[in-house]
């Protein structure tokens, strides 16, 4: 996404504990809201450094009042089920090219973007890249044959290459996903991929393209990037080729009013295929892979209602090969009641109600334009959004609910066999109109961990694969939850409590003797509504979270667990079992 400057106001929205304790038990053997098209006004915007300015303070909402009993669910997790493996590279963020190069280079963003737990990172901006010339950026001035850089103060391809060495030496690979600049030729696209991955001996010849220019040998942008500190390739293995390329700037072919997106075209077929004047997915693709063969390459799909996207459709149709993965965007929308208590409900029901909407598009689609593709899906870009034209006076994505929200999306995306996910963003950069920050840290100096910043480190606990569970609980409004498991075989259990009161849970380990032990950990706030959260007892936790250890669960002599949840809270139990 980064649905960029066409629409005044979205550039205003856009740039803008206890965890209960374990007791051992006695042994025991609204409508979808809506989505926008592929023809649609875009949602969100990127963000262009200024000067703060004052901004309104959201609205208040008193903090909810907890009923005077607690509600009783039953969980039993099927521990023996071979389960669900799933892509690492769900627990996905976005790093935009418009943050400072001072926020690049700072430690302590650096030292909690490793401490997140995110696998993936999707560089380098949403519609920005499509703005973005790689080779023009890197060099500080606009290279005559090739796109230029259009904005001169965003980030190069070198800053994205020592912030994720940065992020290394704190001892967490995370994984590069790079959008390629949708109106790049073959050659500057393959040059693209020798910068970041291959060796300054690489001789594979890149060649002349369609405009004349000599884009010479993979080796030799390989040295352009070691010449700039880095001779070791950064490898970067997705590559999406543009961002929202449905939603064209009118007066391209296919494009409408109301576009967001620098692109040559907004037909899909097109896009895919190429024309006599521009080279497609297919084109690039093919010169990509001539310099680096172990990368995929993704194509963009509508935005969430896919299977009524004529665009969607026109790709899948076009498929044949031409590209690796099939990429979604989805910003799913809350409504202003006027009453926060149905607002924070209707939130709170929306995963349930949206993603499988979302999903099933997604399906109908492939089966019926695409059959037989078994494309893998990506979802890299999505986050709770304010209603279309309307003023974000209540500024949910910067509070505890979007934490909520999100940790269950992720989990439904999961179950769905979601194949990549990338949240928008990991900093953004607020509005000035409305203060809203899509980004799990603010970017105002502060790197300040907004709630849902600790969803992933609580994801990344949770295990690759997902455990066959069921459930008393209304998901929707009382409580969701999913199992999973360890390599080490520790059996894992998230759960959202989305109740205003605690939640006594009996949990049964099916295919286990007895409890040996395990951890907890748990993300609590005093209301739906707060912008600070406690991480394990700890309202400010270090940037590495060592100050902020897990709590211990004691042993049982059976299966069965008795434990209560906090209200409103998200809590990760690992659970150590005797088979």
């Amino acid at each position: 996404m980064n649905r960029i400057c066409s629409f005044l106001l979205v550039f205003s929205l856009l740039l803008s504990a206890c965890a209960g304790a374990a007791t051992p038990a006695p042994t025991q053997t609204p409508a979808a809201t809506s989505t926008m098209e592929a023809t649609a006004t875009p949602r969100r915007v990127t963000y262009t450094p200024r000067p703060p300015t004052n901004t309104p303070r959201p609205t208040f909402t008193p903090p909810p009042t907890a009923t005077s009993w607690p509600i009783n669910v039953s969980l039993t997790v099927q521990a023996k089920d071979q389960g669900q493996a799933f892509s690492p590279f769900v627990l996905g963020s976005n790093l935009p090219n418009w943050l400072s190069k001072e926020q690049f280079e700072s430690e302590q963003f650096r030292k909690r973007v490793a401490a997140s737990g995110l696998t993936l990172l999707r560089i380098p901006g949403g519609s920005f890249s499509d703005e973005y010339g790689w080779l023009s950026c890197e060099l500080g001035e606009d290279v005559p044959g090739a796109l230029p850089c259009t904005h001169n103060w965003v980030r190069r391809p070198t800053d994205f290459i020592n912030f994720f060495r940065g992020v290394e030496a704190y001892g967490r690979r995370i994984e590069p996903m790079f959008i390629v600049n949708v109106n790049a030729t073959a050659q500057e696209a393959a040059a693209v991929v020798a910068f970041f991955n291959a060796k300054v001996d690489d001789p594979t010849i890149i060649g002349v393209d369609r405009n004349g220019f000599d884009w010479k040998t993979a080796g030799h942008w390989a040295a352009l990037r070691a010449q700039n500190g880095n001779p070791e390739p950064l490898n970067i293995r997705f590559w999406d080729i543009g961002n929202e390329i449905y939603g064209g700037k009118f007066g391209k072919p296919g494009c409408r009013s109301g576009g967001w997106e620098t692109t040559w075209t907004c037909m899909g077929d097109e896009y895919i295929l190429g024309t006599a004047q521009n080279d497609g997915v297919a084109q690039l693709r093919a010169a990509m892979l001539k310099v680096d063969p172990n990368i995929l390459v993704g194509a963009v799909g509508g935005g969430d209602a896919v299977s009524s996207s004529t665009w969607s459709r026109a790709v899948l149709e076009s498929y044949d090969r031409n590209y690796d993965y099939f990429v979604v965007h989805a910003y799913p929308s809350y409504y202003l009641l006027g009453n926060p208590r149905s607002e924070e409900d209707s939130i709170l029901s929306m995963p349930q109600q949206y993603w499988p909407t979302v999903f099933a598009g997604i399906e109908k689609a492939m089966q019926a334009y695409a059959p037989g593709a078994n494309l893998p899906v990506v979802m890299n870009e999505y986050e709770l959004v304010p209603p279309w034209g309307k003023v974000d006076t209540r500024n949910y994505m910067n509070k505890h609910i979007d934490a909520l929200f999100l940790t269950d999306s992720l989990g439904l995306m999961i179950s769905r066999g979601v194949d990549m996910a990338a949240q928008w963003a990991v900093m953004n950069g607020k509005s000035d109109d409305y203060g809203n920050e899509f980004g799990l840290m603010r970017a105002d100096g502060t790197n300040y961990r907004q709630p849902k910043y600790y969803i992933f480190p609580l994801w990344a606990r949770f295990g690759n694969t997902l455990l066959p569970l069921q459930s008393t609980a209304n998901p929707a409004s009382e409580l969701s939850a999913y199992a999973g498991r360890l390599e080490d075989g520790t059996l894992t259990l998230l759960v959202i409590n989305k109740n205003r009161a605690e939640t006594i849970a009996t949990i049964t380990f099916q295919g286990i003797q007895s409890i040996t032990g395990g951890l907890a950990d748990t993300l609590t706030a005093p209301s739906l509504d707060s912008t600070s959260v406690t991480f394990n007892g700890n309202p400010d936790p270090a940037d590495d979270l060592s100050d902020a250890p897990s709590s211990p669960i004691p042993a049982a002599n059976g299966n069965v667990l008795e434990y209560t949840f906090a209200p409103i809270s998200i809590t990760l139990l690992r659970i150590q079992g005797k088979p």
